[in-house]
């Protein structure tokens, strides 16, 4: 009886060994079953995440490329980068091969620079000459671009990504706004140089001989342009140190009161320097409105002609070195 009462007793432990296994089993079976269903629960969530990124950069107007390797195929292309980029295969492709003028640009450089270094590159304004497959020929154009690395789940390098924005409307605009902003200035700069011969023609001031100047004047005489004769005289009485000035005004019909004021004013001005003045040629027309203006004419010598008056003021200063 005692060979089986321990006999029993060792059937009853193993029996007890045997569930707190299995129990123990269950257990980590259980938690095993949680970390796989929170594993699958991530993984749903990234392929979401990837699926969700992916549509963004599909649909993005952006024109975006993933290449990967150092050799940078292409992996990753959106419909905006084929747009900008047409007639061409890019999938599984070697960048050099589908686009072999970034090569010839030196923009291979760049997406060396990045794969190697794992700094982005960042540029506004990128020219980039794009080329016809079809014709060949490389037409100019500008882009905002981000070139940076793309990395695994470890942070190694394996690609290089694209974003790119087209400014090549804006930037032609901006250069056309230029060219006719820079046309307009030379236009402006040649109106001025013509308006001072203008102005230079319209009141010549003529060395006659020693000390004797002549300023023949045309047509009408505003305020702006009896200051203009103001100026001439006061600067060549100055410069060339003339005793006599000779205003021949036959070929002004008329005259305003401002600029007859002037007219006077520039006279005693000259007079001023230690020089006369002579006005020669005064018209019926002009005559008569200065006598209504009631402009005072005194210490001022007229004559009827150019040719008196030249010979008056060359006989004066035949005297004056006599």
């Amino acid at each position: 009886m005692n060979g089986e009462a321990v006999h029993g007793d060792a059937s009853t432990s193993e029996i007890a060994a045997a569930r707190q296994q299995i129990r123990a089993l269950e257990s980590a079976l259980a938690e095993a079953q949680a970390a796989l269903d929170e594993a699958r629960a991530a993984l749903d969530d990234s392929r979401a995440g990837y699926q969700t990124l992916y549509e963004v950069l599909t649909q993005s107007p952006a024109p975006t490329a993933m290449w990967q390797g150092d050799d940078f195929v292409y992996t990753f292309v959106n419909p905006a980068y084929c747009a900008a980029l047409p007639g061409r295969e890019f999938l599984g492709r070697a960048l050099v091969d589908a686009a072999p003028e970034a090569k010839e640009q030196g923009l291979l450089d760049l997406f060396n620079h990045v794969y190697r270094t794992g700094s982005p590159f960042i540029a506004n304004e990128l020219p980039v000459a794009v080329r016809d497959p079809t014709t060949g020929r490389d037409e100019q154009r500008w882009f905002n671009v981000v070139y940076a690395p793309v990395r695994n789940g470890a942070g190694a390098i394996v690609g290089v990504c694209h974003f790119s924005v087209e400014l090549t409307e804006q930037v032609r605009a901006r250069q056309a706004a230029e060219a006719k902003a820079e046309e307009l200035r030379r236009s402006a700069e040649l109106i001025e140089a013509q308006q001072e011969t203008i102005r230079a023609l319209g009141t010549p001031l003529l060395p006659l001989a020693p000390g004797v100047l002549a300023m023949p004047l045309v047509g009408l005489i505003d305020t702006r342009r009896s200051e203009q004769i103001m100026e001439g005289l006061l600067h060549g009485v100055a410069d060339q140190g003339a005793s006599t000035v000779i205003l021949d005004v036959t070929g002004v019909e008329t005259i305003d009161t401002q600029a007859a004021n002037a007219m006077i004013r520039a006279a005693q001005a000259v007079r001023l320097l230690g020089a006369r003045v002579l006005i020669t040629g005064i018209q019926p027309a002009m005559a008569q409105v200065l006598v209504q203006l009631g402009v005072d004419l005194r210490g001022i010598a007229t004559f009827g002609t150019l040719r008196s008056g030249i010979a008056a003021a060359l006989g004066a200063a035949w005297q004056h070195d006599k």
